[in-house]
């Protein structure tokens, strides 16, 4: 499991992390922490930090996340993998006396990183937030999945990675990526090849192909029926959701349609209203895109392809509130797209225009 040279020379952070780990005791116990909802890049990033800490500085670690895990794939990867990740106790983080983010920065609102407190570690792919304060903050925007940062600085370090780890860092790459086709570069390629002799090729077969509950397939006829096209644009209101990453789920699907340039898919969840952008394209700066759409600050961003972010609506809120929430994020992306009037939509699943 290495990586050349050539690629390493270009992780900065992975020196960087190896030397910070190395004998450093002081920060024990150590804890991890995921964005809310973990996907399997968050996932095997924490995890891989979890042994880079044990194996190089003695540090005690424990991986937390808010929320759940709600994707079948995803709590799929955590049981058959074992992985040692724990939902956040109330008050943990207070108490805690060292966090470290992976996959997410302290400003953004996917994560419950106390808003006074400085982290003491940072470990993240996405582009940095003007207000991400760290003792340590090694933020890499070249790659396409934190995964592969974390997968360098386990090859620099020599330290021996378990098979199931290893089968995480394979399935964390590939899924951010969407196996090696978005946004992936020369470095998260590497990382792939070096860890996927040792992964365990069943185990990744039946993560990719679980079994789903009859809640996901009411979903994906609702996402279906109700999608709409305006132009080169395809998305849906997905209305209440038991789970958030539903969104993003679909938003991944609708792309697939053979004539759409863009996704849009909003869901609502525990009084918020999620968002998810996909496109089609490289350069399409997708991230910055959500980012302006719902109004700037930490409410949402992402990457040139792939982006989200979410508004807080209230959970008393009213459906008419709701609606207007809706409207407000997708008509304001049809106009930024050149459509004249953002009403105007065509349903072909269900036939008809609104």
């Amino acid at each position: 499991m290495t990586i050349s040279p050539e690629a390493l020379k270009a992780g900065w952070h992975a020196r960087r992390l190896v030397e910070l780990l190395s004998g450093r005791a002081r920060l024990s116990p150590l804890t991890i922490l995921t964005h809310d909802h973990p996907d399997p890049d968050s996932l095997a990033s924490a995890w891989a930090l979890a042994l880079l800490a044990q194996g190089l500085g003695k540090i005690r670690a424990r991986i937390v996340f808010g929320g759940v895990i709600g994707r079948a794939e995803n709590r799929l990867m955590a049981e058959r993998l074992a992985i040692p990740a724990y939902p956040l106790r109330r008050g943990e983080l207070a108490a805690a006396a060292h966090v470290a983010l992976v996959d997410t920065q302290p400003p953004f609102r996917n994560n419950r990183f106390p808003a006074l407190r400085r982290a003491d570690l940072v470990i993240d792919h996405h582009p940095r937030h003007s207000g991400t304060q760290a003792e340590t903050a090694l933020i890499d925007e070249s790659v396409g999945a934190t995964t592969t940062m974390l997968a360098e600085a386990l090859s620099l370090s020599g330290l021996k990675v378990p098979r199931r780890l290893a089968t995480a860092i394979v399935y964390g790459i590939g899924s951010e990526t969407q196996n090696l086709g978005r946004e992936a570069t020369e470095r998260d390629l590497e990382a792939y090849k070096a860890f996927w002799p040792r992964a365990s090729m069943r185990t990744l077969w039946r993560i990719s192909y679980p079994k789903r509950s009859q809640d996901f397939f009411v979903d994906l006829a609702r996402g279906i029926r109700n999608a709409f096209i305006v132009g080169p644009v395809i998305g849906v209101h997905m209305g209440a959701l038991q789970t958030p990453d539903r969104v993003a789920q679909m938003a991944d699907f609708l792309l697939t349609h053979e004539d759409a340039r863009w996704s849009i898919v909003t869901g609502r969840f525990h009084g918020r209203l999620h968002v998810s952008l996909r496109a089609a394209r490289p350069g399409a700066r997708a991230g910055r895109l959500l980012k302006r759409l719902l109004g700037g600050g930490n409410r949402g961003g992402g990457h040139t392809m792939i982006a989200g972010g979410s508004l807080e609506v209230g959970e008393e809120a009213s459906e008419l509130q709701w609606h207007h929430a809706e409207e407000g994020v997708v008509s304001a992306f049809l106009q930024s797209q050149g459509a004249k009037d953002p009403s105007l939509r065509l349903y072909p699943f269900r036939g008809g225009t609104a």
